[in-house]
């Protein structure tokens, strides 16, 4: 067991087979990019690149400048996409760090071409069209005149052309999404009516990547997925219905330690607020990790962790850096056990979907918001 007291442990084994699960699936010519946003979804972003460049994975896409550039000092050759959103005093660093931009204004094209020009490089940009997201991305009536932008822009280079779904996920009613896939077919009508004719070219996220090849264009963008989970119920159950070989392993394990043990009588209260009352005699363990650590405090009396095998149900409030679960049903309960917040144990199982569901959320908020400053060990 590590010298930790809360730390996440990253199955290296899992993370490679849901990438070669995930590649199958590529429509010839299409490129692979794994999405690494979020400290990659929680499991650790140095961590994470460093398993997928040794298994050949040469494109990334993170949301921050700060992630980008810890790439690049990882990775020289990598291809890597900022998705989201850079200061404009900022832009002369990914200019020179040969970090690809997302763009969808004419102001930031030219501040890069600026950038560029004062240090003899050339900028390469992503335009995000907006197909139906209404998130960022350059409107249809408004990609015309930003691509006159760029092709007056000597030190731009038009590297990509992306678009993202809103709710690809629910294979029930594709008609947004196949409208949006028609939008954005136009978009690149009208791309290469401009004359360009840009490398990438991508849309389609974990759940397009699996049930719909015709969105795989020439790069993919795999999230969620890569992590050993379902963008949605629905998708996997598409998955099932058609046949589509996809089997994914969750990645990612949540363990801490037990600080302390004390039997405690019946009708004593557990936590701030007097909130839970015990009922019968019941022996708590101290669990040294709470909501700063990322395990939401609406767990509050309604989660559960696993010890020695055995389901035990948080009690109480969770503190900022503690909590306690009733762990009456361990035999021969010792400090400095394992605790296991996400993951196995015994013939039990503890997902981020569990978790998920009893604050009602999503898998990516669990996972996204475990505390990036706890150890990430690669077993």
């Amino acid at each position: 067991m590590p010298v930790h007291r809360t730390w996440v442990e990253l199955d290296e084994r899992a993370l490679v087979s849901n990438l070669n699960v995930l590649r199958s699936l590529l429509a010839p010519g299409a490129r692979f990019c794994a999405v690494v946003k979020a400290n990659a979804y929680g499991h650790g972003l140095r961590e994470t690149v460093q398993i997928l460049a040794r298994n050949g994975v040469d494109a990334f896409a993170v949301d921050s400048l700060d992630d980008a550039l810890l790439l690049r000092s990882l990775l020289p050759s990598a291809v890597i996409l900022v998705s989201g959103y850079v200061v404009r005093e900022r832009l002369a660093e990914a200019v020179r760090a040969g970090v690809s931009l997302t763009v969808y204004d004419k102001e930031t094209v030219r501040a890069l071409d600026a950038c560029a020009g004062a240090d003899v490089r050339t900028a390469a940009v992503h335009v995000k069209v907006e197909t139906g997201t209404n998130r960022q991305g350059v409107l249809p009536e408004g990609l015309a005149d930003l691509l006159e932008t760029i092709r007056a822009c000597p030190r731009v280079s038009l590297e990509g052309v992306s678009t993202h779904f809103a709710n690809i996920e629910d294979p029930a009613d594709t008609r947004f999404a196949t409208l949006q896939l028609s939008r954005f077919q136009e978009a690149l009508n009208a791309v290469h009516a401009a004359g360009f004719t840009p490398p990438f070219v991508h849309c389609a996220c974990s759940a397009a990547l699996i049930l719909y090849p015709d969105t795989h264009f020439s790069l993919v963008r795999a999230g969620i997925s890569l992590y050993g989970h379902w963008s949605a119920p629905e998708t996997q159950l598409a998955a099932i219905k058609h046949m589509v070989k996809c089997d994914l392993s969750p990645v990612l394990s949540w363990k801490t330690r037990v600080a302390q043990v004390k039997q405690v009588p019946a009708g004593v209260s557990v936590g701030y607020g007097l909130s839970e009352t015990t009922r019968r005699p019941t022996r708590l363990a101290i669990l040294p990790v709470g909501y700063w650590d990322g395990y939401d405090r609406s767990l509050s009396s309604v989660g559960e962790v696993l010890i020695a095998g055995n389901r035990c149900k948080v009690m109480g409030r969770v503190c900022m850096n503690m909590l306690m679960v009733d762990a009456s049903a361990v035999p021969n309960l010792q400090p400095e056990q394992e605790a296991v917040l996400i993951g196995r144990g015994g013939r039990h199982h503890v997902t981020a979907e569990e978790l998920a569901a009893r604050t009602g959320t999503i898998a990516y908020e669990v996972l996204s918001r475990i505390n990036p400053t706890l150890p990430r060990i690669v077993v």
